[in-house]
């Protein structure tokens, strides 16, 4: 990758990183800010709508109100009359005006006065019977902490208007002993709809009852009242009504619950206005804040991106006129001079790569020089060793003068000495006759297996010798008496020195399918730690100036120029024990 590439890319992501790490949080922390606000102003709406509900209901408990002071109305309701005309009298001249005036204040269905008084029933002013004791409204006033209370209830849908009905009732607080008035007003439940109809349509209002009915549910039109304790999400509303934000999940739309109850007198504490407000009324200012800063967070990358390319462009243009002539010039292997404008460092590494360029040229002249002397001088040392050994060595002379030898002592009846001169003329003749730097196993095991033929001449019960090749590897290769220098080795370093029996083992195996090994093992005195691990550093010293373990250091060197780093020797000793040294080399070298 070009550096000005690299330069561009690392400049993007950082400017990008910041950027969007920027607008992320500012993203959060904003809208964080305005659904805080937005819950705020929700919270808010709800208490102006549960403040409307109470004046609302309020305005109709004035009503009662105004009958609970009207002493003279009530003494003439609860009196005993003679007759009906009497009766009548009364409810036309006192009781139908007030009504009357009642009904044309308020928006009102029905004004109903239960009382005990037999002589006083009209339309509008029933005597409590058994039907009257029976029902709920009743049951409720009846309650101790109800004697003086006003009640709101929920009576469902009214079987005559068809629409749902609220009722007020009180008992009144009467001056003739055991005696009983109770008033019902009976209200549209249209009433507490207009308070929420000027309110976001999609919103869902509740309210709930002291008692815990619903009296409305904008979204439900069941025509039996609910319960409060009905909903799913009942716990819900219990814990917004102590001021936690709630969210809740209804019909696969997730709602911010908001809860307040009224507490400003007996009548209507405990009343609930319940506002489900979706929060995608509440997340559309958010997200759009949120799109915006998208579009600008985009703006900004995209003129971020051209200005630093731009900028990248102009600041490595020198640099890469630099790495193009260099690359051009190691092509086509001929250097030049490049000449750069300006004073900062590009300019100077020009500079630095003209003066290199002179210093190379002429290192590399003095260079060729030296090394085409060396190689003619290496080549004329070579040709006069091979002159020399080929005049010190005559193989056929010495195969001929040894035969001579045996076929002397076979006629004097020597027959050992002349099977020793059979097989060290059988040596020489693997050793001189062979040509090349690899051979097969088989051929050097049967260069191992004559020396050692030899040595038990010379050592004779003190030397005992096992060759365990299986045949298959017979075909394996290997560099030329590198198995022989490891026998001779231990020949050396475990029988010469150790005057007790000595036994020689050779076996080989296949690792993995990938190599073979070839371990040559003696039961010597073995070697110390310390020597060992000189040793061991030895075989990768390529220096001659040690005159020791030449011979190993040699065939390991070999292995690891021939096949890689991975093969060469590996070297096992403890004292008392014996040596054991491995030739590892690949199966397909």
């Amino acid at each position: 990758m070009k550096i000005r590439t690299k330069i561009f890319f690392t400049t993007a992501l950082v400017v990008i990183f910041l950027l969007g790490s920027l607008t992320y949080f500012m993203t959060r922390f904003s809208s964080h800010i305005l659904m805080t606000k937005m819950e705020q102003d929700v919270g808010f709406s709800t208490s102006q709508l549960s403040q409307n509900i109470d004046s609302l209901l309020q305005s109709y408990e004035q009503v009662i109100d105004s009958l609970y002071t009207n002493s003279e109305l009530q003494s003439r309701l609860l009196t005993q009359y003679d007759s009906v005309i009497e009766a009548q009298d009364v409810y036309f001249d006192y009781y139908l005006p007030f009504v009357n005036w009642v009904r044309g204040s308020k928006n009102i269905l029905r004004l109903m006065v239960y009382t005990n008084n037999p002589t006083f029933q009209f339309a509008d002013v029933k005597w409590i019977d058994e039907e009257i004791k029976q029902s709920e409204w009743f049951k409720t006033t009846q309650q101790p902490d109800k004697k003086l209370v006003k009640t709101w209830t929920n009576l469902g849908i009214d079987p005559y208007y068809r629409f749902r009905v609220i009722r007020l009732t009180q008992r009144m607080n009467n001056p003739v002993i055991n005696s009983q008035v109770y008033v019902t007003i009976d209200l549209q439940e249209q009433l507490l709809q207009n308070l929420i109809s000027k309110e976001n349509q999609k919103q869902r209002f509740i309210i709930g009852l002291p008692n815990g009915q619903v009296v409305l549910d904008s979204f439900l039109d069941s025509k039996a009242p609910l319960l409060v304790r009905d909903y799913s999400f009942y716990n819900q509303i219990e814990q917004a009504n102590e001021g936690k934000v709630v969210y809740v999940k209804e019909n696969n739309e997730r709602y911010l619950l908001t809860v307040k109850s009224l507490d400003s007198r007996s009548s209507v504490r405990g009343l609930k206005a319940i506002v489900l407000t979706p929060t995608g009324e509440l997340t559309a200012k958010v997200n759009e804040m949120k799109r915006i800063a998208i579009m600008l967070l985009v703006s900004s990358i995209i003129i971020a991106v051209l200005m630093m390319y731009t900028i990248s462009t102009k600041l490595t243009k020198r640099l890469m006129l630099l790495a193009a002539k260099m690359r051009t010039d190691n092509i086509t292997q001929s250097y030049s001079q490049i000449a750069l404008t300006g004073n900062d460092e590009i300019s100077q590494l020009g500079l630095i790569y003209n003066q290199m360029i002179l210093r190379n040229s002429l290192l590399i002249k003095e260079v060729y020089e030296f090394e085409f002397n060396k190689k003619e001088l290496e080549l004329r040392a070579k040709e006069s060793e091979l002159y020399a050994l080929q005049t010190q060595i005559n193989p056929h002379y010495l195969f001929n003068t040894l035969n001579a030898i045996r076929g002397n002592l076979l006629k004097k009846g020597d027959k050992e000495n002349a099977n020793i001169i059979k097989l060290l003329a059988q040596s020489f003749r693997n050793l001189l006759g062979k040509s090349g730097s690899v051979v097969r196993l088989e051929e050097e095991i049967g260069i191992v297996d004559t020396y050692l033929r030899i040595q038990s001449y010379r050592f004779g019960g003190r030397l005992q010798y096992q060759i365990n090749i299986p045949k298959e590897h017979n075909i394996y290769q290997l560099p030329r008496l590198s198995l022989q220098t490891l026998v001779e080795n231990a020949i050396i370093h475990a029988l010469e020195k150790n005057e007790d029996d000595t036994l020689i083992y050779i076996e080989s195996q296949v690792i993995d399918n990938e190599q073979y090994h070839i371990v040559v093992r003696d039961n010597g005195s073995g070697i110390s730690p310390a020597a060992l691990e000189q040793i061991r550093q030895q075989l990768n010293d390529p220096s001659m100036e040690q005159e020791r373990n030449i011979g190993l250091r040699n065939v390991h060197q070999r292995l690891t120029q021939m096949y890689g780093p991975e093969y060469g020797l590996t070297i096992q000793s403890e004292e008392g024990i014996g040596t054991a040294v491995t030739l590892m080399i690949p199966l397909k070298g």
